[in-house]
This record gives structure tokens, C-alpha cells and sequence, in this order.
């Protein structure tokens, strides 16, 4: 069903069971899949594309130019949205600033109100946004990540899967798989009740601590730390593999330093040694 008033462009395409709430605006060059609905006073910009079962609430604006100064705006360029991802309402969600590329937000997810993903973003599959919550561009979120309410993530860091970044949290530098941040760029535990929730068996949890608590066993030298224990032929899951490979990917952010006792005590800065 369309409502009445929403303004539809002559090439957007359409699947099976799609509802337009009134004063939507759907630009040329959208793709609509089946049983999505779409709420009233919805933008859906050139280049968009729309996986089925999707929801996107009031005043979301999908596919607008990326806040980049040096953009060229005749670049062609957009947006994918996955299968059954909720949008809530006031989501901004940027096109890519690379010609016929695309910012990406997997499937399953959940953007509440408010947040935003910057152009040439990648967001995995089951991911939460909480209010608020801010993608600079490049930025790279793994599988199943809970940003919370008013966290930020610095443009081109990478968020590895199954990872907490707590509310009004900054991501400045890179932040590995199972674990949980706050606070500055600042990972403060092993996420082992998210991984329990998720269904990670026993084995493989203990695994993933035993590699958690060897990388960050000291300051410094994550990547020394990590290729040692890759090499050391000891590894059974490929969980674990997953982990310790984050800390040998290139990174253009640097990996975060676990916090220290004396951070804790009000010292912020006490402990914070990050690796390139």
C-alpha cells in the first residue's frame, strides 16, 4: 500500500507487500524488497537499496550525501540496507564516497533513534545502535556489536565481532573481537556473559579467555603477543584464530590498550599505550 501523498520516483523498484506511509519521498534509483514498511515523512535517496523485511520509521533519512568537503557529488554512489533490519526514527544513513560503492548495514540489525552511519561504513549482521549512537565514515563493525546510547566510533576504526562499547563511550583506536570497551579507546574486560548469551560453547570460551588474558597479559605488544600464540599450533577454534588475527590485520587506528588499576582510580591517562 502507498499512501496517497508519498512522492514516488519513476524507476524505483518495487517487491511483494510493500507499504509507503504518507508524505515518504523515494528518489529514482531505489530498490524496495519484499514485505519492507516503510512509516510517514521517510528519505529514501538515489542509490538506496532495501532488503526485504525491512522497517524504517518516521523522519529516517537513508542514502544522503556524505558530510565530506571534498565529495564529488556526481559520483554514483549508495546505500544497502539487510534483511530484516529496524531503522528507527531520525537514523541518518550515509551513501559512499567511492564511485559505485556502497555503505553497508548488514542484515538483522537494529538502529534506534537517532543514530547515524557515516559513508563508506560497514555494520555486520545483528548489530544494535542504541540512541544516539555515531559511525564515523570507513568505520568497520563486526557480527552481533551493541554500540551503546551517545557512543562514538572514530572514522576508519574497526569494531570486531561480539564486542560492548559502553554508552557515551568513545572508539578511537581498533577494538578486538569478545570484548568490552568504555570510556576513551579503553577495553575493559573479556564479554563473557554476551558470549554466553550468544551461545559460544564452554570450550571455545575458555579458549578465547586464555588468548585474551595472553595478548593483554602487558603493555604494548599485542601483535608480538598475538603472532606468537598463532604460530603456536595450540589453537582448536576458529574463534580463537579470529581474535588473535584482528591484532595482526593492518590497522590505521591502532589497537586498544586494556584499562589499568590506576586508570580506574581517576588517572585516564595512566596505562593508555596503544599499538601501530
Amino acid at each position: 500500500m502507498i499512501h496517497e501523498t508519498a512522492i514516488i520516483g519513476k524507476s524505483v523498484r518495487f517487491g511483494k507487500n510493500v507499504s509507503i506511509g504518507a508524505y515518504s519521498l523515494l528518489e529514482d534509483d531505489v530498490e524496495i524488497g519484499d514485505d519492507v514498511e516503510i512509516r510517514s515523512h521517510v528519505v529514501l535517496r538515489s542509490g538506496s537499496v532495501i532488503r526485504n523485511e525491512v522497517t524504517i520509521d518516521s523522519f529516517a533519512v537513508i542514502g544522503g550525501e556524505p558530510q565530506d568537503l571534498s565529495f564529488d557529488r556526481a559520483k554514483k554512489s549508495g546505500v544497502m540496507i539487510g534483511h530484516g533490519t529496524a531503522i528507527r526514527e531520525h537514523v541518518t544513513v550515509h551513501r559512499a564516497t567511492v564511485e559505485n560503492g556502497n555503505t553497508v548495514v548488514g542484515s538483522e540489525c537494529f538502529l534506534m533513534a537517532c543514530s547515524h552511519v557515516g559513508h563508506d561504513c560497514s555494520v555486520g549482521s545483528g548489530v544494535v545502535l542504541a540512541n544516539c549512537a555515531l559511525l564515523g565514515g570507513f568505520a568497520s563493525i563486526g557480527d552481533h556489536c551493541f554500540i551503546g546510547g551517545g557512543a562514538s566510533v572514530h572514522q576508519r576504526a574497526r569494531i570486531g565481532e561480539h564486542v560492548i562499547l559502553g554508552g557515551y563511550s568513545t572508539a578511537t583506536l581498533d577494538l578486538p573481537p569478545y570484548t568490552m570497551a568504555a570510556d576513551r579507546s579503553s577495553v575493559v574486560g573479556f564479554n563473557l556473559i554476551g558470549l554466553r548469551r550468544a551461545g559460544f560453547g564452554r570450550d571455545i570460551i575458555i579458549e578465547l579467555k586464555e588468548c585474551f588474558s595472553a595478548v593483554y597479559g602487558g603493555s604494548g605488544k599485542y601483535r608480538e603477543r598475538a603472532r606468537a600464540l598463532m604460530s603456536s599450533g595450540k589453537l582448536h577454534s576458529a574463534a580463537a584464530r579470529n581474535f588473535l588475527e584482528f591484532f595482526m590485520a593492518p590497522s590505521e587506528r591502532g589497537i586498544a590498550p586494556r584499562r589499568t588499576k590506576r586508570m580506574r582510580n581517576g588517572n585516564q591517562s595512566a596505562g593508555l599505550v596503544s599499538e601501530f
